[in-house]
């Protein structure tokens, strides 16, 4: 029995000291051309835009390079948040990445969801130290058990980096500097007006509009510009109440935030643009733009941030 004990013991120390060194060091594997380790090995990016999935979909990376001057680069994780964006942030500058501007998108239902990591490429890309602080906000808001403790700090990502050269291949064949290079077509107006809405939330949460401000703080401290960034969505979701009620929200939260003259940030809708919220062809769902529809939406958005620049 005392001999099983031992084997059991050594057994889960090599298994905490395996996590410890997975969730430490796993940063320090080769980067990729995505994700905060290769934005942070630039050591200087001239536009750099965080977002989610409305980023890594909704933003052509050949049109932001050819339109505006200087190093570009895009950090997206599916179902980004506003309060990990803030995180993010404070961890690549904490890295010594120098930025110009930044564009942070702008997505209502990210604004409104209680804080969570959906995407743990995340956690592929930072130390312990940003690990521990990210659960500790999630435990906060959330009622997190053990098994989310496990899943998060010692299964998440092991498939990754065991099988990381494949992997690292594949993952830099779709994306050049965090963009999305691959070419997803649109859709008919008959498939995107059958498609369940994504239903209603209980208004902004708090701890993503201290993201916003954490943001716009650590901004001015570094003496970076900063432009909050809306994405197109299908004409049915800005018909939809539910929807409508946390666009009006996030703009009026942001109205009130960018209006401080201490911060150097302005917004920018959609529906300033001359965008076709209707055309079916430049969308892959409601709220995600297809490769024609990125590359619209790209051009008239280097040309708005152009014609704010001269103002």
């Amino acid at each position: 029995m005392r001999r099983i004990g031992k084997i059991l013991a050594g057994v889960l120390f090599a298994v905490l000291l395996l996590t410890g060194i997975k969730n430490e060091y796993a940063r320090l594997l080769p980067v990729s051309s995505y994700g905060m380790q290769a934005a942070v090995k630039k050591k200087s990016v001239d536009h750099l835009f965080i977002g989610s999935s409305m980023f890594r979909q909704g933003l052509s990376i050949d049109v932001l390079e050819e339109m505006l001057e200087g190093e570009v680069y895009i950090l997206s994780y599916n179902g980004n948040q506003p309060a990990f964006m803030a995180m993010e942030l404070e961890y690549m500058l904490k890295e010594g990445l120098e930025i110009d501007t930044l564009y942070v998108d702008l997505y209502p239902y990210t604004a409104a969801a209680t804080p969570w990591i959906s995407d743990t490429k995340i956690l592929l890309d930072t130390d312990l130290s940003f690990k521990l602080d990210a659960w500790k906000l999630m435990n906060v808001y959330n009622d997190t058990k053990l098994l989310d403790f496990y899943e998060l700090f010692v299964t998440a990502n092991n498939e990754q980096i065991l099988t990381y050269p494949i992997h690292n291949r594949l993952v830099s064949a779709q994306f050049r500097n965090g963009g999305n290079i691959l070419t997803p077509g649109g859709q008919t107006k008959e498939h995107l007006d059958s498609l369940g809405m994504l239903g209603g939330r209980d208004g902004l949460q708090e701890a993503q509009v201290e993201g916003y401000k954490k943001i716009l703080e650590l901004a001015r401290e570094h003496g970076v510009k900063v432009y909050f960034i809306e994405t197109p969505k299908y004409e049915r979701m800005y018909r939809d109440a539910d929807y409508m009620e946390l666009y009006e929200a996030c703009r009026n939260k942001m109205e009130e935030l960018t209006e401080a003259d201490v911060y150097n940030a302005e917004v920018i809708l959609a529906e300033e643009l001359a965008f076709d919220f209707t055309d079916a062809a430049c969308f892959q769902d409601l709220i995600h733009l297809s490769t024609e529809g990125r590359t619209l939406y790209t051009k008239l958005l280097c040309e708005k941030l152009e014609e704010l620049s001269v103002e």
